[in-house]
Parts: C-alpha cells; sequence; structure tokens
C-alpha cells in the first residue's frame, strides 16, 4: 500500500487526545472518513453494518472492563494498566471506510506509546474479549450506516450466538432467512413478533423476548407477540393479518438448523518474522506444543497461527515502533496469502504486555512486566482450616475442609462393592479401583452457624493405572448408585491414579500408600477379602511435603534415586526403614514418619550416615541403587512432579457453556472475564481451573445432557491448545451444592443468585397473561413447545411430539430414498410441524395418538405419509 502515511507524520485525533494513557475506562468511536465521532454511553453495543468502530477497553492488570466502566485516572505509582484496542468492521462496510479504520487505530495506538493490545473484530467473528464487553444487552446490529438510513419498519432481524447474543437485522424480509435453530424478530409498525425456532434454547429466547421488549419500547409500537415455529396458525386472526402482510403463511419454509462443520484438528503454528529489503517475510519454526521460550529475542517478531480461533502477532519490546504500527497490516496480509477467510480474528501483542487469551496457548507462562521484571508467584502457607473463611484461597489450593470429616472407602470388585475397614483403608493397590465417600467435616461452620460449603458429602472415583476397564464401569455406576442414595449436597470427582487432587490427598492426612501390585485378595476370583498382605518387601518414594500434596508410591528397582527424597523401605526381614537423601527437608521426612507408621515400628537414616545393620537388612539390590545415583558426585535433579498449583493465575483458567447442536455433538463456547452472573439455571458449564476440570450442572438442564456432562470435560481437555494430561481429575458440581473450592473462582458468590433467575416460561407468561388470566394473542388449548437442547431422533415413543426434527410436508411426501437419516419412514408423522399436523389430519398429535393403530397406519396411507 504505497499511499499509507508516513510514521513520523502521523497527527493524532483530538478525540484520542482526550484520553488520559494512565486512566482506566471503556470508549466506543464511529470512525467518519476523517475523523472520529465519540458515541454517548446509551449507544455503546449497537452498531451498524455498513460503519466501523474503534473500541478501547482500558483495565487495572488482572481486572476485566465492559461498557459500564467508569473512567478514572489511577494515581497509584506502579500501578500496571492492560490497554486493549479493538476496531469492528460491518459486514457490508466499504473499502475506503475499512482502511480509514485501520489508520484510526495507529493513531490512538501512538497516543498510547504502542503499550496496547490490538484486536481486529470483523461481524459475526467478534473474539470471547469483545462479546465479554457487552453481555449485559447483547450486541444489536442494524442494516445501513446510521439511523436515518433504515426506515423503522418492516425489519426482519435474527438473534445467534451465545456469551452475549448478536441481534443482526437482515437486508430482506423473507422465509429464506429462517431456520430452526434461531429466534427472528419481525417489527411491524403495530407489533413486534419474536418468532422462536424449535430448536433454541432457553438462553437465545430469553434474549429475543427481552430484545422484543426493546425495540417495541425503542419505537413507541404497541404490542409485543410470541410467535412459535410451526404453531404459526394459532396465532389469533388479528395478529396473523399483519404477519401475512409480511411473510405469507402459504409460503411458510423453514431450514432445520444448519449443523456446524466439523473443525478440523487446530494446529499451533509459530512463524518467525522479518522485513527483507522492504517484504515482509515469514518462516515456520515450529508446529504443535508451544512454549515461553520459543518467542526469544526482545526485537524478535513471530506470528502464532491458531487457525481458525485466532492469528496473532507477536512483537519483541525492544522492536522498532514502525514494527509496531505497521503489525496488523502484516498479519492481515498473512491472513490473506494463507487464503483464509476475510473475518479470521487477527491481534497484536506486545512482549510484556501478553494478554489472557495468548497466554493460555503456552504451559506454564512467566509474566513479567513491561520492565522485563518476573512476577512473583505465591510462596504461601497453607492452613486449610482458615481457607474455609477464604473460598478464594480454598480454591487455589484446593481444598474443601482440613480433612477431619469421616471417610468410608470402597473396593471395587468384579461381583461386588466391598467397604474396607479403616485400618487398611490408606493402602491402595494399582490394579483396583476404589470409591471413597467422605463427609465435609462441619468444624467448618461459620461463627453464624451457617456452612460456607454448601456440601456435606464428596464421592471419589480413583482409578488404578492397572486397573480393567470393567472395574471402573463399575466404580462408575456405584458412584452414580452413591449419590442417588445421598441426593442432595454431593459433589462427585473422577481421578486417576498420579493425578490426585490436594482434598483427596488431605482426607488421608497425607499418608495414602499406592503399591503396584493388584490387591492379593483379587486372586481370589474377584471376591473382596479385609485381610492385607503386603508384599515381602517394598520401596515407598515420598511424594511432597504436606498433608495436601503428599503421598507414597512404590517404585521399581530400576527407579533412579535422588538425593532431595525421602524413600520407606519395607525390607525382607519385616524391618521397615525410612532413608533421607541429603537435600530433603524437614517438612517431606515428617511426613515420611507418618507414613511408615502404618507398616509398623520404623528406624530412620540419613543419606551418608547410613548404619551396617541397614545395610545387612535392605539387601543388595538397594545398595546398587544408592551407589547408581552418586556416582562421579553427580547429583541429577528430579522431574518436579508436584500436580498442586501453587501460583494461581487467573488467565489460566476459563469457563464454557457447553450446548447441544441438532446432531448431539456437543459445543464448548468460552466466556471472557467470567462471573456468577454467566451460570444459567438451564445449561452444563465447564470451569477449567487447570488442574481440575469442574462440570457445573444446572437444575433446569435436560437428562440427555447430563449424561454426556463426563464427556464434555474430556472434550475440553483433550482439545486444549496446551497439551494436557487426559486422566486429570474431573468433578460433577449440581446447581446449589458448589463446594467453596469451586465458589473461590468466583470475585463474589450470591447464595441465593439463582432464586432470582428469569426463566422463559415464567417470562413468557408474564407477558401473555399479565394479568394471570386471559389467552393473550394465543388460540386457547395451543401447546407451548418447550426449550431443548438435544434433538430427538425417533425411538418409538410417541409423548416428546415437539422435540422431534421438523420437515416440510413435500419433503417427508417425497422419495423416501432422500429423507434425512433421523427420519423413520413408518413414522413421518412426527417430524410435521403443528400446523401442518393439523392441516394433514383435521386433529391434534394427541388426539391421532388415541386413535387404534389399525386406523393411525390406514390415515397415514390416505394422506401419502407411509
Amino acid at each position: 500500500d504505497q499511499k499509507r502515511p508516513v510514521y513520523e507524520d502521523i497527527k493524532i485525533d483530538t478525540a484520542f487526545r482526550k484520553i488520559s494513557p494512565r486512566s482506566i475506562g471503556f470508549h466506543v468511536w464511529r470512525i467518519q472518513q476523517d475523523h472520529v465521532e465519540t458515541l454517548p454511553k446509551e449507544q455503546y453495543g449497537t452498531f451498524y453494518d455498513e460503519c466501523a468502530y474503534v473500541i478501547y477497553a482500558a483495565s487495572l492488570t488482572g481486572t476485566t472492563c465492559d461498557k459500564s466502566t467508569i473512567s478514572r485516572e489511577i494515581k497509584t505509582p506502579g500501578a500496571a494498566i492492560e490497554r486493549n484496542i479493538h476496531f469492528w468492521l460491518g459486514a457490508n462496510i466499504p473499502a475506503e471506510r475499512s482502511k480509514s479504520a485501520a489508520y484510526k487505530i495507529i493513531e490512538l495506538d501512538l497516543h498510547l506509546d504502542h503499550k496496547t493490545t490490538q484486536f481486529r473484530e470483523s461481524q459475526g467473528n467478534e473474539g470471547i474479549r469483545f462479546l465479554s464487553y457487552f453481555k449485559d444487552d447483547g450486541i444489536l446490529v442494524h442494516s445501513g450506516s446510521d439511523a436515518s438510513s433504515t426506515p423503522t419498519d418492516p425489519r426482519l432481524y435474527q438473534i445467534s450466538g451465545t456469551a452475549p447474543q448478536r441481534c443482526v437485522q437482515q437486508k430482506t424480509i423473507s422465509w429464506q432467512c429462517f431456520n430452526s435453530g434461531q429466534v427472528m424478530i419481525l417489527q411491524t409498525a403495530s407489533i413486534v413478533f419474536v418468532w422462536i425456532g424449535r430448536s433454541t434454547g432457553s438462553v437465545e429466547r430469553i434474549f429475543g423476548i427481552r430484545m422484543g421488549e426493546r425495540l417495541k419500547q425503542q419505537h413507541a409500537i404497541a404490542e409485543l407477540a410470541i410467535v412459535d415455529d410451526g404453531y404459526e396458525q394459532s396465532m389469533s386472526i388479528a395478529r396473523k393479518e399483519v404477519w401475512n402482510g409480511y411473510l405469507n403463511l402459504a409460503k411458510r419454509f423453514v431450514k432445520p438448523m444448519p449443523l456446524t462443520p466439523t473443525v478440523a484438528e487446530r494446529l499451533l503454528k509459530l512463524y518467525h518474522c522479518d522485513t527483507v529489503n522492504g517484504v515482509f517475510r515469514v518462516e515456520l519454526v515450529k508446529t504443535g506444543a508451544l512454549e515461553q521460550a520459543d518467542l526469544y529475542g526482545r526485537d524478535s517478531i513471530y506470528i502464532v497461527d491458531y487457525f481458525p480461533q485466532a492469528i496473532w502477532i507477536w512483537i519483541g519490546r525492544s522492536s522498532h515502533k514502525q514494527n509496531r504500527a505497521e503489525a496488523m497490516r502484516h498479519v492481515r496480509g498473512y491472513v490473506i496469502k494463507k487464503g483464509y477467510p476475510a473475518g479470521t480474528p487477527v491481534a497484536r501483542v506486545i512482549d510484556g504486555l501478553e494478554p489472557a487469551e495468548f497466554v493460555s496457548l503456552f504451559p506454564a507462562w512467566t509474566s513479567a512486566d513491561i520492565n522485563g521484571n518476573t512476577v512473583k508467584g505465591l510462596s504461601e502457607k497453607f492452613d486449610a482450616l482458615t481457607l474455609i473463611q477464604r473460598p478464594r484461597m480454598a480454591a487455589k489450593i484446593q481444598l474443601m475442609d482440613d480433612g477431619s470429616g469421616d471417610m468410608t472407602v470402597y473396593q471395587i470388585g468384579i461381583d461386588e462393592v466391598k467397604e474396607i475397614p479403616n485400618k487398611y483403608a490408606k493402602t491402595f493397590y494399582s490394579g483396583n479401583c476404589y470409591a471413597v465417600h467422605y463427609e465435609v467435616a462441619c468444624s467448618t461452620e461459620h461463627a453464624n452457624g451457617s456452612l460456607p460449603n454448601s456440601i456435606r458429602n464428596v464421592v471419589y472415583l480413583w482409578c488404578g493405572l492397572n486397573a480393567p476397564p470393567e472395574h471402573r464401569t463399575i466404580g462408575e455406576a456405584f458412584l452414580a448408585e452413591l449419590c442417588e442414595h445421598l441426593k442432595k449436597n454431593v459433589v462427585q470427582v473422577r481421578i486417576a491414579e498420579g493425578m490426585e487432587p490436594p482434598h483427596f490427598l488431605q482426607i488421608f492426612k497425607g499418608s495414602l500408600i499406592v503399591l503396584n501390585a493388584q490387591d492379593p485378595s483379587l486372586e481370589q476370583a474377584g471376591a473382596v477379602v479385609n485381610i492385607r498382605q503386603y508384599p515381602t518387601s517394598f520401596v515407598l518414594k515420598v511424594v511432597g511435603n504436606a498433608t495436601y500434596t503428599c503421598k507414597a508410591v512404590q517404585v521399581s528397582s530400576k527407579t533412579l534415586y535422588y538425593p532431595e527424597d525421602c524413600y520407606i523401605l519395607k525390607a525382607p526381614d519385616n524391618e521397615v526403614w525410612i532413608w533421607c537423601g541429603q537435600y530433603s527437608t524437614g517438612d517431606s521426612r515428617e511426613m515420611a514418619k507418618s507414613i511408615a507408621g502404618q507398616l509398623g515400628e520404623y528406624s530412620l537414616v540419613m543419606e551418608g550416615n547410613e548404619t551396617d545393620e541397614f545395610f545387612n537388612s535392605v539387601g543388595e539390590k538397594f545398595l546398587k541403587q544408592l551407589k547408581k545415583t552418586t556416582t562421579a558426585g553427580n547429583i541429577i535433579t528430579p522431574a518436579v512432579q508436584t500436580n498442586v498449583a501453587q501460583t494461581w493465575d487467573r488467565a489460566v483458567i476459563g469457563l464454557y457453556r457447553c450446548q447441544l447442536l441438532e446432531d448431539g455433538k456437543p459445543t464448548l463456547r468460552q466466556i471472557f472475564g467470567f462471573s456468577q452472573q454467566d451460570l444459567r439455571p438451564d445449561s452444563i458449564f465447564l470451569l477449567d481451573a487447570g488442574s481440575i476440570v469442574y462440570v457445573w450442572i444446572g437444575e433446569q438442564t435436560v437428562v440427555e445432557e447430563r449424561a454426556q456432562c463426563w464427556e464434555l470435560a474430556r472434550q475440553l481437555i483433550a482439545t486444549h491448545p496446551v497439551q494436557r494430561d487426559t486422566a486429570m481429575p474431573i468433578a460433577a458440581v449440581r446447581q446449589g451444592e458448589e463446594p467453596i473450592t469451586f465458589v473461590g473462582f468466583f470475585d463474589s458468590w450470591d447464595r441465593k443468585r439463582f432464586e432470582s433467575c428469569v426463566l422463559y416460561e415464567n417470562l413468557r407468561s408474564e407477558i401473555e397473561y399479565p394479568n394471570g388470566v386471559g389467552a393473550g394473542g394465543r388460540l386457547p388449548g395451543a401447546p407451548i413447545p418447550v426449550p431443548r437442547s438435544s434433538v430427538r431422533s425417533d425411538d418409538g415413543s410417541g409423548d416428546d411430539f415437539d422435540r422431534y426434527q421438523k420437515y416440510p410436508l413435500d419433503m417427508l411426501r417425497g422419495d423416501a430414498a432422500n429423507l434425512p437419516a433421523s427420519v423413520n419412514p413408518t413414522r413421518k408423522e412426527i417430524h410435521l410441524t403443528h400446523d401442518d399436523f393439523v392441516t394433514v389430519f383435521s386433529m391434534t398429535y394427541h388426539e391421532f395418538e388415541e386413535l387404534p393403530k389399525w386406523k393411525q397406519v390406514e390415515l397415514k396411507k390416505q394422506k401419502k405419509l407411509f
């Protein structure tokens, strides 16, 4: 682009100059030909599809910002401010306007001394951070360039997306815009119609009604009418007349909800960039998992390609200012060169100012401020009891209480599940599965008598690495049964050997022993016996140094021994020894003593001060190992083996809303800057806390979704950009029964919040029957289709007529070879809409179901539906 301005000559727009670089706040400007127009607060979230906008969001680092943020100067010296610039381009924007947006970004960035992260947002492809600014009221996109460019009525809007929803005006008013997976709004001079697609969830329905009310108020329209997909004929005659004036019901055609294309496996790619003779070049340096160390060099430029999610350009902090100014142009050029869609999100980040979404692509990111000083992690000692009053701390360390509640351990056998006496309950075998029922200690009560934990029971399923799959299946069924028996106030957690969460270790007081062998009782045809016979000799490595990080794991004679560790040896002569490496800590030694105590009387020896008695007792094998370790004075440093996050970075904690699509496939949508308000009773959410994934199950979710909750969590772990251990712990939490280890991830938590949550059915009743009586604008007796999240294929039971996918009558009467796979050719009638059914059979589906089967078949043959 030869016409681009000379960098040194850039003049900063007067609207931008009013913004202080040291202030936080939220600002929106619309781009006119040569200047920007400041928008008033009440217009935030309303866009026109032929325009470009600049959004500037500044907040204190680590906090979020949205359209309600109040601007203020930050006087605290050293307080770090996170500055984000977004430019939003409407779908029908002329090229000239889009170009001036790019220049305006450079001006604002220059005014803020290039200490900003820049995002290019295009209509329909907005990123999670941008969407989070408009969570409360959603985004409204009008057609045209300003209020005067399109008449007020009639207008047709389509609602799409979640968290938040977008309400977008359509170019034409036609049945072609309709599909059963969307809510539509038809705005006429006298009525605002909200049309509810049958495959929509209640979140979209509530938003549709709220948006309909907003448009009704804004344009002083007399009434609001709710119309159900397939029940249009149930409208009153007056409403039908208005509707037919714009969308003729005789020509009704509603497509099924479009299936989302399966996304090809996302792969991270890293490119090194440089400019040679004025030409910008990129070179692939790495594919797959990235490390922070890969971004090397203070004046380097890299592109991180995570298509289709986002393309990032990373600028080293010492890089030339011209490079910072032109980064967005270069990364756009890269997108075009690659042949990616024009709406692919791109962003520029500066070394030291990386936003959370970028950081989450790298494991173990160490934050440094712009001057290169490393931000210190958490180094506090935790006392479990004090955590109870501090849910945020409890979430950090993942402890619900101090482990002093009652615990029952069950061993899962093929034919039976048997309780293990307490005496033997702290020894697990890796060939088995165990269920642990723990009752949360009530010593955690507040002074006012209320329990901060709204749960009383935690049930764990622990699966050994060598446990047969059928044991796991039996264990999962037993867990479900146990929860059913306990009914309320219960959390279910599934864990794999080696990935035990802190609270699980805490309830064993850090004294859990894991032996490699199968339990000797298994040799007796799957029966469970209580008499424990430990192997004649074994070596245990003590892992961790506190009650919530510690356990003892059996190691083989091939294991390398480290001078930082403590080992417990059970010798062939039945003596028990604790061998402490010369660099082991006092805490590790104390934990080793408490574990060894379970095996009987023990003796402790320090490395270098071993006695003859010790050498004679433990035998040759262990001695050879010790010699191997310390030869030539080389100390081998162990791999860090802790799964307790001592540093707690909010950037890597994500909340995702799950939605089941038409084909039953789940999609996960991340919610940026999440709060309790984002959790809705009619959905399932996943909280990814790094070392554990919580599945939060809303009270109103359908049974089909609940059954999938474990699978959803596994899917999240498997598709995460950072490689994760697929055996990570997963916990299922029910609405109203959240443990403090979950609650602590939210800035504030109101136990009564869900009581005031608006449900779709209630909102609808309020609108249709404001006085509690009368039939509103609908014919009496017409059923209201329920919102639902998963489409049923035909299983032969005829109750839930509305839950089946609906197809046009002509299609169902056509060639059977062209029918979708989910249609049973002998039961085509359940795929008719209510209106089509009544038109064809002159009765409702319910009346039809009352008829004898032979009569039903006779009628279907007459109507060419068999």
